[in-house]
């Protein structure tokens, strides 16, 4: 007999969004604010959404983080999946989250009556007072959004008391982290709030740190992050980066055994899928299995982790790796007949085939992909690494119980979704 599993209460409504409480063994309409991770906090009690997204990769596509309002996905039985039935949080935990979501419902509803009224000011006195009308309704959203930001942070608050737990003290400094542009939606400075991923970590430093002072500069030779910058200690971490499945080191290249030895990782505050693309017609974009890539040459840009090639057994003499600066120079190297396949994430993809004029020419296989982590990193001989990693980790925590994490990344993929 299949084991069926219900998660529901106050804690688990709250990160739910929209989602009613549901169980394994069964399908599921996709409702307006679901996220893979909350049906998988909802339903299984653990935030690893792999096991529904691979169950469910020919509804939802290539990208995870986007999933569509009324599609239908299978949830995956728990004999399927090997999950048992985890222990409910603290009561003191489960009130502060539940007084957490109040306290920004609350606000939120009040900032959306107060955007419709001055709306219908606008409407009612469109034709003599327009100009004042539409004062009236970018004051009333400066307004709202100051009042959620006020609901979230004395939210952020309740739930920094309800963990009880000492928090990480940094040095009274100034601390500088180090990141790139041309990744587009996580980084960028041209992006609102220099991207998704910039979004997220300073508002995770904002919620469980809000007096540490900190600067984020960009530095868009992404190589030298790691070979140059952060050795010197000048820097106090980098993001974002994918953390190697450091557990199994020999069966790491040694780029990724270095990153393992060399660097602490942060918990992931952002997954990605990791996937492959091939010109139309050369048969590797339709392939099954990662065995009929051996003798091709694979275009990975320099930087990236190889640690899901190693762990499928693509790595040299196997294969011939190309590593250029940019995933711009895989596709061309791959257009001009250098290169055989291109192993890069699929939203990256997406954008660089449509603006490099490529499409129809090179598509993705959308049989062999992997779900891969961003993770903040700093360097192991930093004596305040570990502190400035406990300190976003706790910020990131607090965003996803209040919902904030959520809204972020819906508000940035909406972006790039309108503007490419």
């Amino acid at each position: 007999m299949r084991n069926h599993l219900i998660i529901s209460g106050l804690a688990f409504a709250v990160l739910a969004g929209s989602a009613s409480a549901q169980e394994a063994c069964a399908t599921y309409e996709i409702r307006r604010g679901d996220s893979l991770r909350e049906l998988a906090i909802q339903v299984y009690a653990t935030e690893d959404y792999s096991f529904i997204y691979n169950a469910n990769r020919n509804v939802i596509g290539s990208n995870p983080n986007i999933i569509r309002v009324g599609d239908k996905l299978v949830m995956p039985c728990l004999d399927d999946i090997g999950r048992a039935v985890t222990q409910p949080e603290t009561e003191a935990e489960r009130m502060a989250v539940e007084m957490a979501a109040e306290l920004v419902e609350a606000a939120e509803e009040r900032a959306q009556k107060a955007v419709a009224d001055a709306e219908a000011q606008v409407a009612a006195a469109k034709s003599e007072a327009r100009k004042a009308s539409e004062r009236a309704v970018v004051e009333a959203r400066i307004s709202a959004r100051e009042e959620i930001e006020e609901a979230r942070t004395e939210a952020a608050a309740l739930i920094r008391k309800s963990q009880g737990e000492e928090k990480s003290e940094i040095r009274d400094r100034q601390l500088l982290l180090i990141t790139g542009g041309n990744y587009a939606p996580f980084t960028d400075e041209a992006l609102p709030h220099r991207g998704l991923y910039t979004n997220l970590v300073e508002t995770a430093f904002l919620r469980a740190a809000p007096e540490q002072g900190y600067k984020i500069q960009f530095v868009n030779d992404w190589s030298s992050h790691l070979d140059l910058l952060m050795p010197t200690l000048a820097f106090d971490a980098t993001f974002p980066w994918s953390r190697p499945n450091c557990e199994e080191a020999e069966a790491l290249s040694e780029s990724d055994r270095n990153r393992c030895e060399t660097y602490n990782f942060s918990n992931p505050f952002y997954e990605v899928v990791d996937t492959f693309f091939a010109r139309e017609g050369s048969g590797f974009e339709q392939t099954l299995t990662y065995a009929d890539f051996a003798g091709a040459t694979i275009c990975r840009p320099e930087g990236w982790s190889l640690s899901h090639m190693d762990a499928v057994s693509l790595y040299e003499p196997a294969i011939t790796l190309l590593r250029p600066v940019s995933p711009d120079d895989c596709f061309h190297a791959v257009m001009q007949g250098e290169a055989d396949i291109v192993a890069v994430e699929a939203h990256l993809a997406a954008e660089a085939i449509s603006r490099l004029g490529y499409e129809h020419q090179i598509i993705e296989n959308p049989n062999l992909a992997a779900i891969k982590s961003l993770n903040v990193m700093t360097h192991k001989d930093n004596p305040d690494g570990e502190a400035v990693l406990e300190t976003l980790n706790q910020g990131l925590a607090i965003m996803q119980q209040s919902g904030e994490w959520r809204d972020i990344v819906s508000t940035a993929l909406r972006y790039q979704m309108e503007n490419g």
